[in-house]
């Protein structure tokens, strides 16, 4: 009798706590890959810290010119980061259904299989 407890414990808490374990693993691991604190920190800082800097003296042109490259670079910057925040949610979002498919399966495993057999049973009972 305790054997089928202890079975029963390991199939229905154990191991599932186990593979919620690794999937939590695997969600942080999305969270340092894709940087996503430094993304948000960052959000509207230039890409790739490319800026320029003004000339001295007053030129219309230039400073026109400038004005639209750093803003050019600040809108590339927080485009290139927008998208690493949607690559993480497209990730996390499938790391946590491949984890509720797993433990669905897991759990429903044992439970087919004792239907199985009692309804093969009850077939060939007739027989």
């Amino acid at each position: 009798m305790i054997l089928i407890l202890e079975y029963f414990y390991w199939q229905f808490i154990e191991i599932p706590k186990r593979l919620s374990r690794v999937f939590l693993n695997l969600m942080w691991f999305g969270y340092k890959f894709f940087s996503i604190k430094y993304c948000f920190e960052t959000l509207f800082s230039p890409w790739r810290k490319i800026v320029f800097v003004y000339k001295k003296g007053f030129d219309l042109g230039n400073r026109l010119e400038i004005l639209f490259n750093n803003a050019f670079s600040r809108f590339l910057g927080f485009l290139m980061r927008v998208f690493m925040i949607l690559f993480f949610l497209i990730f996390e979002l499938i790391v946590i259904l491949i984890w509720i498919g797993l433990v669905s399966i897991w759990i429903i495993i044992p439970i087919a299989a004792v239907l199985g057999i009692f309804i093969s049973y009850s077939l060939f009972q007739n027989v």
